[in-house]
């Protein structure tokens, strides 16, 4: 107790990414720790500094070494430029050349975004540390936290083929056609918004818009040549008479649009208090039906209210009240003919409500160029005023004004007619976006139909849980007893092979800790297994610290043999690429005949012979 056994296996998975609770010894003592990692395309080392976010890792390429500091856990952006590595476990991913998994955030919604599982997730199945290896099971329980049952489910899918190379392709495609359908949308929107704050939120508008502009600008010219005309007769009108009168003419009509405004707001109040008074109602009337519902069964014998015997009432009536029974409200079909009443009336006011919105916004729209226009037109005067031309040039020069400014408007909209064909582009981009996602859901629909139709690997996957618990000598398991371990769970029992005995052994029921201990440690090693088999990218590492956590070896000896023989022939055989490592209060040689690279190491405090962690610390 107290050598430093389960620090090492903290330390390693401190470098891996996780979290570290330091000891009193590490904390005096601990300055930074280093790990080789051996992965497929090369040799990793990390090194993370203490309390560190961040680690140096670096490896070899050819004969050039290479370095990177990455973040242990949270992005930070791309690292190394086309790699798509930002973390840690991307890192790993990448030098494994393996792609890094996605699965979808929310197994609920259809169209809910992909994420990638990280190497810590992974590393639930490969690392049983000593504080949670009787205590929790790998998240899968029901009281486990719903978005890591949810992410240690993808694991037991992506370690046994459920999550295949096809499905994880049709994800990567639709999670960017939804990144387009949602630029294309964003685009749209921007772009119709624009259109309707200019007045042209349609071709026919800009065309509309374009005639009477022309109209304008031949009227200009007309009153051009008709100054001429009058010119000669003495009968020219000065330019700041006529731009008082325009003024005074556009006043009034600002004045108009003002009248209609408010005509507006107090329609769409009038619709609003409808529309509340709707859903008032429509609560009462249902709250009426529920009591009624509840009560219409009741049979008073007496009053309520005064607790008096009440009088004999003639039938069909009330008998409380003594008025007819409306029986009628109770009437299923009717209550929904109203619900679809009240649900119809309600969106005819929203749609009122939302065209009131839009007149609204064109009127303040025309207000505000009105505004300038007057404002244009009073500065226009001033300047007229101040100037002591004679009444015929003054009104040219405002005719000419006029002339230019509406030859410049008609200038801008050449371009501006460009937009609604821009729109409809848009438009019909995103319809062929939506049609193709549409496709691609149905496609990815089938892929994992079909991924999750073969149930060779789930049930090879509980068939080597069960040989394990057997193997242990797991207390109440036989060879003949059935697992029962289906999705989207995963979350495994063992049922007896009599029918008749329904009782299920599962994490939960067990109420013996060292049983709890097995059962988690004996399901880790058929994930393994399983990972073997099927050649699926799960860490080549099992550490597990302590197998004998809650489990005497002298007082049972037969689980404690049996846990460590099975181990070692595992690791003989099927898991002969897995590193494993135990972390235990005993130790078991493992028979010389299967020929393991076995490493041992006892440690003891305050030893020279068996030396622990930190040899010279000295602690409370």
């Amino acid at each position: 107790m107290g050598a430093g056994k389960s620090s090492i296996a903290r330390l390693i998975d401190y470098c891996l990414g996780g979290g570290i609770q330091l000891s009193p010894a590490l904390q005096a003592e601990f300055v930074s720790a280093t790990l080789t990692v051996e992965l497929e395309r090369s040799t990793l080392t990390i090194e993370r500094q203490r309390d560190g976010a961040n680690v140096f890792a670096s490896w070899t390429v050819g004969d050039e070494v290479q370095s990177v500091i990455v973040p242990a856990r949270a992005a930070a952006g791309e690292l190394i430029p086309l790699t798509g590595v930002e973390t840690l476990s991307d890192l790993i991913f990448w030098l494994s050349g393996v792609q890094p998994p996605r699965v979808r955030k929310s197994k609920l919604k259809d169209d809910s975004k992909t994420v990638r599982l990280s190497v810590r997730d992974l590393l639930w199945y490969c690392y049983l540390d000593q504080d949670n290896i009787d205590s929790a099971f790998f998240h899968l329980e029901e009281d486990a936290e719903f978005y890591l049952r949810l992410k240690s489910r993808d694991v037991i899918r992506y370690v046994i083929g459920y999550h295949d190379e096809r499905v994880a392709d049709l994800e990567a495609e639709l999670d960017q056609l939804r990144a387009n359908r949602t630029a294309r949308a964003s685009a749209i929107e921007s772009l119709t918004r624009t259109l309707d704050e200019v007045g042209a939120g349609s071709e026919a508008q800009i065309a509309e818009r374009e005639a009477s502009l022309k109209a304008a600008l031949a009227e200009a010219e007309a009153s051009i040549v008709a100054l001429r005309e009058l010119k000669r007769v003495g009968q020219t009108e000065h330019a700041v008479d006529i731009l008082a009168r325009r003024t005074r003419r556009l006043g009034a009509g600002i004045a108009r649009l003002d009248v209609a405004a408010d005509e507006l707001l107090a329609a769409r109040e009038r619709h609003v208090r409808h529309r509340n008074e709707i859903e008032t109602l429509g609560l009462k009337f249902r709250r009426s039906a529920v009591a009624r519902e509840i009560l219409g069964d009741v049979g008073f014998a007496d009053c309520p209210r005064c607790t008096q015997s009440l009088p004999a009432r003639p039938a069909r009536c009330c008998e409380v009240c003594g008025q007819d029974d409306r029986l009628e409200l109770t009437d299923a079909a009717e209550q929904a003919a109203l619900e679809l009443d009240i649900a119809s009336r309600r969106a005819d006011l929203d749609s009122a409500i939302e065209e009131i919105d839009r007149s609204l916004t064109r009127i303040r729209l025309r207000r505000e160029r009105a505004l300038d226009r007057k404002a244009s037109l009073e500065t226009a005067r001033n300047r007229a005023s101040e100037e002591a031309d004679s009444a015929f040039l003054s009104t040219v020069l405002l005719k000419e004004r006029e002339r230019a400014a509406l030859e410049a408007e008609l200038q801008s909209l050449a371009w501006l007619l460009r937009l609604p064909d821009l729109l409809q582009q848009q438009r019909d981009a995103l319809a062929q976006i939506i049609a193709l996602e549409l496709a691609l859901k149905e496609a990815l629909k089938d892929a994992r139909t079909s991924a999750e139709a073969d149930r060779t690997s789930l049930t090879r996957l509980g068939d080597y849980f069960l040989d394990a618990l057997v193997q242990s000598g797991v207390p109440g398991i036989q060879r003949d007893d059935r697992v029962a371990l289906e999705p989207p769970t995963f979350y495994p029992a063992v049922f007896s092979s009599d029918p008749s005995d329904l009782t299920a052994s599962t994490f939960t029921s067990m109420s013996s800790g060292g049983k709890k201990t097995l059962f988690k440690c004996c399901f880790a090693i058929a994930v393994h297994r399983i990972a073997a088999l099927l050649d699926a990218p799960l860490p080549e590492l099992l550490i597990i610290d302590s197998p004998m956590k809650n489990i005497s070896e002298r007082e049972n000896r037969a689980q404690f043999e049996g846990f460590y023989r099975m181990v070692y022939a595992l690791k003989a055989g099927e898991l002969s690429e897995t590193q494993i490592i135990l972390i235990d209060k005993e130790y078991l040689p493992p028979d010389p005949a299967l020929g393991l690279d076995i490493r041992s190491r006892h440690m003891q405090p305050d030893s020279t012979q068996h030396e622990p962690l930190i040899r010279y610390y000295r602690g409370k």
